[in-house]
This record gives structure tokens, C-alpha cells and sequence, in this order.
């Protein structure tokens, strides 16, 4: 990939109003709130919508059109064989990850394929939120790394302030 198409993955797309998120199956590193969170502030004004990898809806159901799908299903998930295709005949812009089917690659218009990156953490869960955050990457929504937590010092404050 050159310097031109790297930043191409990563820019926002123009004009999107309804977003579809389609969760994975195995590990869901981000919650509906904080997802619809980051992607509001990405694309103001949207509407976000849920779907499951079997395509039952999670909360409101989507409209039959949406301008832009994200799609956490990883490879190996369980999943009807035209799933991929019936959504993205629904969408404008289609985001996801190589799920082992060779053609999502063809019918998504950005991917991020987990075998090829030698960067992903090797532990399970951690691999997951990995490519959870690269797939929102791609999607043009931007995921902040939070800090670890300090350790709980109210105890020593309390003893140092009583001196």
C-alpha cells in the first residue's frame, strides 16, 4: 500500500446520515453506547443501528438503506454465506474485516484483514479490540486510547493532609 492509499483509509466519508454496525459474534471489545458515542462525533447528526452477524436487529431497526455499514465480523464467525452481500446491497460505503470469505475483500470498499497484520496482539481479546479500533479507523471514527488506571492513593492523601 503507498503513502497516497494509507491515507485514504483513514478519511471520513461526506454526507452520511444513517450508519449500520454489525457486531461480532465471539468478543464486542465496545458496548452500543460507547460505539454510538465515537461515531457521533466522527458524523454529527447520524443514527446509529445494531445488527447481530445472524442479522437480528439490536435496538431500533435500521432503515432499508444506510450510507455507511461497519462490520466487526472476524474470521471464523458464524454467519449465513450471503450475509455480507444482502447488507451491502443495503449500504453506500461498506467497512469491515477479511472474515475468511475471499470475496468480502471484493464487495467491501475498505478492509482490514487480521492475517496480515503482524502489529495485532497475540492475546485473544486484546487482538480483538485491535482490529475493532482499525476497522473504526477505516470507517473514518476515531478511537482515543485511554490511559491505565493509577493506583487508589486516597487512603495516604487522607494521612498526609491529618499531619
Amino acid at each position: 500500500m503507498n503513502h497516497e492509499e494509507a491515507n485514504k483509509t483513514h478519511v471520513s466519508f461526506q454526507g452520511i446520515k444513517n450508519v449500520l454496525v454489525v457486531f461480532s459474534s465471539r468478543a464486542q471489545s465496545f458496548d452500543e453506547a460507547a460505539l454510538e458515542n465515537f461515531i457521533h462525533h466522527a458524523y454529527p447528526g447520524c443514527k446509529v443501528f445494531f445488527l447481530s452477524t445472524s442479522g437480528d436487529v439490536i435496538g431500533k431497526k435500521a432503515p432499508v438503506k444506510v450510507d455507511l455499514l461497519i462490520d466487526f465480523t472476524q474470521p471464523g464467525a458464524r454467519q449465513s454465506l450471503l450475509f455480507a452481500l444482502k447488507i451491502r446491497q443495503k449500504t453506500r460505503y461498506a467497512i469491515g474485516r477479511n472474515a475468511g470469505l475471499y470475496f468480502r475483500s471484493k464487495l467491501y470498499d475498505r478492509i482490514y484483514d487480521d492475517k496480515n497484520d503482524s502489529s495485532k496482539p497475540k492475546d485473544y481479546l486484546e487482538g480483538e479490540t485491535w482490529a475493532q479500533r482499525k476497522v473504526l479507523e477505516l470507517a473514518g471514527v476515531p478511537v482515543v486510547r485511554q490511559g491505565g488506571v493509577t493506583p487508589d492513593r486516597s487512603k495516604e492523601i487522607a494521612l498526609e493532609l491529618r499531619r
